[in-house]
């Protein structure tokens, strides 16, 4: 069985305001053609299909339309579970009638793992899909006091579960110990622990998993798809790809990963403001999803304008000047009192040094804002 990995599409995901929605469909283009071309038998997808739980229309849309192409136009199984992102009620909306087509949405998890049987010329797979689901939810649900965290809620669904043969497929969307993060996951809690130990995947042939933005293998039979694009600068060195799994007749598997071109790619740019403009003039890429950090000291006039004509998509400006300071403030400015800190700040404007009459609305300013104080 050739199964090919997808997870954490994030479809209708903002990146500074930016609607990513003509990005996405660039990039799941790829996807079904990949999967027409090198004759995949199922498509998994592990969560965070959506970037939030009420999604736009477009992301609505987009899905419904690249889910079409893969059931109804190629013929595929697909099976998708939902992340940490997604509303799972909204997500299986409709499941039960799609289920037959072979979109196999996985949705309920109060009643324990439901496996999934498809079968190949090798005969029968085991699919076991773990929604994304919150501890304390499953806790109630189960009605087991010893649900405290991820780790346990895993463990006592696992150990639910009837006799694994040597053909088996688990689909989870967590954190597993030893996985990289990036800047652009969400955390699955604030405060406890929301990691789980890989191990507990060990009785599958192939474990699929979703949350961690990085492609990467935390197991010997487990691995993260990663997401299709990159969603935070933190992602610049990752190699966005999907993956396809060759399950043989015993269980054994080969993994083959195919490259994935984005729309436009996430850049970096250091330099001073004149060396960055007159570059771009060469720069066939000026389209990409730009971060400048201009290295010039001193004031700096109209800088965003001007390199916003250059590049339409600059999305975030920095100063190397101020780097490395806590809260956005150099060491020494934070060393400087309330007067000092207007001036250096009006000098840094106009590049010189307040003059008399300055000084004095300085003065003015604070006093009021003292509330009259001297």
């Amino acid at each position: 069985m050739r199964i090919l990995h997808l997870g954490d599409l994030h479809i209708g995901k903002l990146f500074f305001n930016i609607h990513l929605t003509d990005d996405q469909a660039f990039v799941l283009d790829q996807v079904v053609e990949i999967a027409r071309d090198q004759q995949v038998d199922v498509v998994a997808i592990c969560g965070d299909v959506y970037d939030r739980s009420v999604p736009p229309v477009l992301a609505t849309q987009l899905l419904d339309d690249f889910l079409s192409r893969l059931v109804l136009g190629l013929g595929k199984q697909v099976v998708m579970i939902p992340g940490n992102h997604d509303s799972s009620e909204r997500l299986s909306f409709g499941s039960r009638m799609v289920r037959e087509r072979g979109l196999l949405i996985a949705s309920d998890i109060g009643g324990g793992i439901q496996p999934l049987i498809l079968d190949d010329s090798h005969g029968p797979v085991q699919f076991f899909p773990i929604p994304y689901v919150e501890p304390l939810t499953l806790r109630r649900s189960l009605d087991d006091s010893e649900v405290i965290d991820f780790d346990s809620a895993y463990r006592l669904l696992l150990s639910r579960l009837d006799a694994i043969g040597p053909r088996s497929v688990c689909l989870a969307h967590c954190f597993t110990s030893g996985g990289h993060e990036s800047e652009s996951e969400r955390p699955l809690t604030i405060g406890g622990s929301c990691h789980l130990n890989g191990k507990l995947f060990s009785p599958f042939a192939l474990t699929l998993l979703g949350h961690l933005h990085r492609p990467q293998q935390v197991s010997p039979t487990a691995w993260y798809a990663g997401s299709p694009l990159k969603y935070s600068f933190s992602e610049i060195g990752h190699a966005k790809q999907v993956a396809i799994f060759d399950l043989d007749k015993t269980g054994q598997v080969t993994r083959t990963a195919i490259p994935l071109v984005p729309r436009r790619e996430l850049r970096r740019l250091d330099g001073s403001l004149s060396g960055i403009l007159a570059a771009a003039a060469d720069d066939v890429c000026r389209d990409d999803y730009l971060w400048v950090n201009l290295t010039d000291r001193g004031a700096l006039f109209d800088y965003a304008a001007r390199l916003r004509e250059c590049y339409p998509n600059l999305v975030s400006i920095t100063r190397a000047e101020f780097e490395g300071s806590e809260g956005g403030l150099s060491v020494e400015l934070k060393r400087l009192g309330e007067r000092e800190i207007l001036a250096s700040f009006l000098k840094h404007v106009t590049g010189e040094d307040p003059d008399e009459d300055e000084s004095e609305v300085l003065e003015d300013v604070l006093r009021e804002l003292s509330g009259g104080a001297p």
